[in-house]
C-alpha cells in the first residue's frame, strides 16, 4: 500500500496523545476522590470505572478516528481486479484495387463501413487499433478504448497503390500490447535492403515484458480483397510469403480474422482512361485465418460481425490495479462511529 499524501500520516500521532490524555484524566479523577472523600463515602461520591464491555463504544470511536486519519493520507492499494485485456487491430486495405465498384459504392468504402460497424459493436473496454496498408503498412492508431479517435481515423482512409498483406500482419501484430520488440522472419524483408520499421517514432504502450505465450491473446482483423502483389522477399511466391506472416502471428499468440471485400470473379475497373481487371482472391485470406486459428467471414454481414465481436471482445484477466481506497476507510469509520454511538446509548444512556 502506498499513500498519495504521506505527510498526513503524522496526524496519527494524535491517537497516542489522546489515549495519554484520557489515561491522565482517569488517574486525576481517582486521585481527587482519594483526597476529598472519606473511604466509607467514596463509593457513593465517585463514579466507578465502567465494566469491560462498556468500554467498547470508546474503542470503536478511537478506531473510527484512526481510519479517518489514515484516509486523509489517501492510501492507494493494488487489489486484483477483473480487467478486460482484449486488444484488436483493424488492418484495412487501401490499395487501388479497393476502388473497384463490385461493392457499393466501392470496396474501400464498404471496408470502411465494416470497420466502423466493428468498432460500434465492440465492448467499450476492448482496445482497438488501426492499420492501413498498401505497398507498406502505416500504424495509424495504437490500441485504445477511445472510439471517437478510431472512427475519425477510419473516415480519413484514402486509396494508395499496391497491396502487401504481409506488412499489414507484421505491423498489426507488433502494435498489440507486449509485442513491440518482436521481429518478423528475415525472409519477409526485401533482399539487400534495410527493413523500415513502420512503428518507428510511435510511442510504445506500457507493457510487461513476457514471452508471447504468456501474453493475453491478441487479434488482427484484416479487411481486404485478398490480392497481395507486393512481397517482402520477391524470390518467395505469394502463398509462401503469406504463410510466413501467418506463422509469425501464430507464434506471437495472435489470431487473424479476415473479412474479404469483393464479388466472386472480380471485376473490371476503369482507371486513367484504361480498363483494368481487378481480381478478388478470398482464398488468401481464408488460408491466413485457418493457419492462426481465426475465422474467415464472407460476406461480413452485421450478424456475422456480432458473432466475431462476441468472440474477440472480452479477455478477462485478474490484474493488480492502483485504486485509491480513502472512500472505503471513510465509510468503515462512519459505520464504526454509528455502532459505537448506538452501543453507548443502549448501555450508558448517552452518546460519547
Amino acid at each position: 500500500m502506498s499513500f498519495a499524501w504521506p505527510a498526513f500520516l503524522w496526524f496519527l500521532l494524535v491517537l497516542p496523545l489522546l489515549l495519554g490524555f484520557l489515561y491522565w484524566v482517569q488517574r486525576r479523577r481517582a486521585q481527587s476522590a482519594e483526597a476529598f472523600a472519606e473511604a466509607r463515602l467514596r463509593a457513593a461520591v465517585v463514579r466507578q470505572p465502567p465494566k469491560a464491555h462498556l468500554r467498547w463504544p470508546l474503542v470503536l470511536q478511537l478506531l473510527a478516528l484512526f481510519l479517518l486519519l489514515l484516509a486523509a493520507a489517501r492510501p492507494v492499494a493494488s487489489p486484483p481486479l477483473p480487467t478486460n485485456k482484449a486488444a484488436v487491430v483493424l488492418a484495412v486495405d487501401v490499395s487501388r484495387s479497393m476502388l473497384a465498384t463490385d461493392l457499393n459504392p466501392n470496396r474501400l468504402e464498404a471496408a470502411k463501413a465494416t470497420a466502423r460497424k466493428f468498432v460500434e459493436l465492440a465492448p467499450p473496454t476492448t482496445q482497438i487499433g488501426l492499420v492501413s496498408f498498401s505497398d507498406s503498412a502505416a500504424a495509424l492508431v495504437l490500441p485504445t478504448t477511445d472510439r471517437q479517435r478510431i472512427l475519425e481515423a477510419i473516415d480519413r482512409l484514402g486509396p494508395a497503390q499496391n497491396t502487401s498483406i504481409e506488412n499489414a500482419i507484421v505491423t498489426a501484430v507488433r502494435m498489440l500490447p507486449g509485442r513491440r520488440q518482436l521481429r518478423p522472419p528475415p525472409e519477409l524483408s526485401p533482399p539487400g535492403l534495410a527493413p523500415i520499421d513502420p512503428l518507428q517514432g510511435v510511442p510504445e504502450l506500457p507493457s510487461v515484458e513476457a514471452p508471447p505465450k504468456d501474453l493475453p491473446p491478441g487479434s488482427v482483423v484484416i479487411i481486404s480483397d485478398g490480392a497481395s502483389n507486393v512481397r517482402g522477399n520477391f524470390e518467395l511466391p505469394t502463398r509462401a510469403s503469406l504463410e510466413l506472416a501467418a506463422r509469425f502471428a501464430k507464434e506471437s499468440n495472435v489470431k487473424l480474422y479476415t473479412f474479404p471485400m469483393g464479388q466472386p470473379g472480380g471485376t473490371v475497373m476503369r482507371l486513367e482512361g484504361r480498363n483494368y481487371y481487378v481480381p478478388f482472391e478470398p482464398r488468401n485470406l481464408e488460408l491466413l485465418a485457418q493457419a492462426t486459428g481465426g475465422r474467415n467471414t464472407y460476406p461480413p454481414t452485421e450478424e456475422a460481425l456480432r458473432a466475431i465481436v462476441k468472440e474477440l471482445g472480452t479477455v478477462i484477466r485478474w490484474e493488480g490495479t492502483r485504486t485509491e481506497i480513502s472512500f472505503l476507510l471513510s465509510g468503515l469509520a462512519a459505520a464504526l462511529m454509528v455502532v459505537g454511538a448506538g452501543l453507548s446509548l443502549r448501555w450508558q444512556r448517552r452518546v460519547p
